[in-house]
């Protein structure tokens, strides 16, 4: 039991990509994504993300954070490109193309970054814990 308790982490942050990238798409050109292409493009962003700390663990030296971020950037407009860019539907009903996707993957990377800093950051000067 204690096992699948340590999943819902990894569940919810799934969850959550998929939910900001459909947001996204809808604040882009008031686009439309559909859940399973909004939830297989989390999955994606995921498993790269995932593939790419073990890979940067494995090699035994760790990259900066800023290159890690922008390695990161980069693969997600990669991906967003690629994957969202022939699955978003515009209101006329024609597909994005690879820019678009791009845009839209900035976008969802750009709020999920924004969530990050405003726990990081923000709520602890808030509440007082920051020492």
């Amino acid at each position: 039991m204690f096992t699948l308790v340590a999943f819902l982490p990894l569940v919810f942050s799934f969850v959550l990509f998929a939910l900001l990238a459909k947001f996204a798409a809808r604040l882009y050109r008031s686009s439309k994504l559909s859940w399973k292409h909004a939830f297989v493009y989390g999955l994606l962003v995921m498993f790269i993300g995932g593939a790419g700390a073990f890979v940067n663990i494995l090699g035994g030296t760790v990259l900066g954070s800023l290159l890690g971020l922008f390695l990161g950037l980069t693969l997600q407009l990669a991906l967003g490109g690629w994957y969202l860019g022939s699955r978003v539907i515009l209101p006329n009903g024609e597909f994005l193309g690879f820019k678009g996707g791009g845009v839209i993957a900035v976008i969802t990377f750009g709020i999920i970054f924004a969530i990050g800093l405003t726990a990081a950051v923000i709520v602890p000067l808030l509440f007082g814990i920051s020492k």
